[in-house]
């Protein structure tokens, strides 16, 4: 009867979290106050200790962790938006395609700018008035615009290689890196761009067939798009070029015996480090290159710090959520029958990751909590059946992004809140290609690693 009071708590407020998500109100606020409601149901801690202990411990050390990568990836992806290089890159993908192919040229806009490390938020300010533009020149019908978007952005974001925190969540865990699963992930990525790009063009001319034309077009940034001063392509590619040839010489620079040696006194390498010391001279090469198409640096530094902050504590009170419930005793049963499911263990890793991140409506979110909670019991599962790390990597962030665009996910509201679309206009398309097709990716993901890639 107490397991069952217990087990009660947790999955109401897991229903409850879900629920006021959705009704638009703070993860800030609705994490602690879920968190308190489950540990009303038992006995094992004072409700007043599950806000001012678990909860901000884990809440704390995720920003600790993480908080470099967050800063200085705000602050480039606000770089590129303000110097107009995204919109550059979005500008030429959609010339080179042929604007009749506006949908393909806003999902490959949008993944080479979350490769490269602009955030997705940026991605959707950057992108959206060239995708209106485009599209209400062709009369083709709006809705399709944030599906378009996350069709590029979110393959990008769990790619092997991709400049995003979510593929840096792993790491201090697993010993890995942003590269992990590199073969598998690239494959499974490439199908999921192929067929989100197909199932688009289909949208397309379904919708001109039902005659869903005209639709009204609310962009205010329109007027002369086409004539602002912009960079050129080779200066706006440049930047995110760099960010990956960094990475890869940091990568191995920190990979290197003699250098991990030397810090081990100093509380050895960070897995971040590559990442955060790439995009930071990226930042600074930028601010000389693009000098004049930022008109004010100083100010879109601070601002991009600024905008750092809600991110990162939107995703580290998801995980201080999950510090809680991993605290009561009921969770240990659960995570006993989560980690019994009778399915090949790759499989199990993944699935385990899209629970918890459909749970909380972020993949990041969810990846965090996911090493929060069972990352002992993957590296468990790894070592008896023979899984690496590399590999174990890649499954959950691709585990994470199959469910972590749910309805009541942050970044699906507020993508259609910019957007000024409702769910009921676009969230068809936006599951299909952000759920489904992150699903079929797995899939794929499993089948290159079963044949040894």
């Amino acid at each position: 009867m107490v397991f069952r009071m217990e087990f009660l708590g947790i999955v109401l407020s897991l229903i409850l979290l879900i629920i006021l998500v959705y009704r638009g109100i703070s993860i800030l606020i609705v994490a602690p106050l879920m968190a308190m409601l489950a540990v009303a149901f038992c006995n094992d801690m004072p409700i007043i200790t599950a806000w001012t202990g678990p909860l901000m411990s884990a809440t704390a050390k995720f920003i600790q962790d993480y908080f470099p990568v967050f800063l200085v990836g705000a602050i480039f992806g606000l770089l590129m938006s303000s110097s107009g290089a995204a919109k550059t890159i979005a500008l030429w993908i959609s010339k080179f395609l042929g604007a009749k192919d506006a949908c393909t040229a806003i999902i490959i806009a949008s993944f080479l700018l979350v490769y490269g490390g602009v955030s997705v938020f940026v991605v959707v300010f950057a992108v959206l008035p060239i995708a209106e533009n485009i599209f209400e020149k062709n009369k083709l019908p709006r809705h399709l615009i944030p599906a378009a978007i996350l069709a590029g952005a979110m393959p990008a974001y769990g790619a092997p290689g991709a400049a995003q925190f979510i593929n840096t969540i792993p790491i201090p865990f697993l010993e890995t890196t942003i590269y992990s699963g590199f073969l598998s992930g690239i494959f499974a990525t490439i199908f999921w761009i192929i067929i989100s790009i197909f199932y688009m063009r289909r949208e397309v001319k379904k919708s001109l067939s039902i005659e869903q034309l005209n639709e009204p077009n609310t962009s205010k940034s329109q007027e002369n798009l086409f004539n602002t001063k912009l960079p050129g392509i080779w200066a706006s590619l440049f930047p995110i070029m760099l960010v990956i040839i960094f990475n890869v010489i940091f990568t191995g620079y920190f990979s290197n015996s003699s250098v991990i040696e030397y810090f081990a006194s100093y509380g050895g390498v960070q897995g971040i480090w590559p990442i955060t010391i790439s995009i930071s001279l990226t930042i600074v090469i930028m601010i000389i290159l693009l000098r004049n198409y930022l008109i004010h640096p100083l100010k879109d530094i601070s601002k991009g710090a600024a905008d750092s902050l809600l991110p990162i504590f939107n995703t580290a009170i998801q995980v201080g959520y999950g510090g809680v419930i991993k605290k009561l005793s009921a969770f240990a049963s659960i995570k006993i029958i989560l980690l019994s499911m009778v399915i090949p263990k790759l499989v199990l890793i993944a699935v385990i990751s899209a629970i918890i991140a459909g749970m909380v409506g972020s993949a990041s979110g969810g990846t965090g909590i996911v090493m929060q909670v069972f990352g002992d019991e993957f590296l468990d599962i790894a070592k008896v059946y023979n899984i690496s790390n590399d590999n174990m990597h890649r499954i959950i962030i691709f585990g994470a992004n199959s469910l972590g665009t749910l309805p009541h996910s942050g970044l699906v509201i507020t993508l259609l809140g910019i957007c000024k679309l409702t769910h009921r206009e676009s969230y068809k398309q936006i599951f299909v290609v952000s759920v489904f097709f992150s699903f079929l990716a797995t899939l794929i993901l499993f089948l290159f690693l079963l044949i040894g890639l």
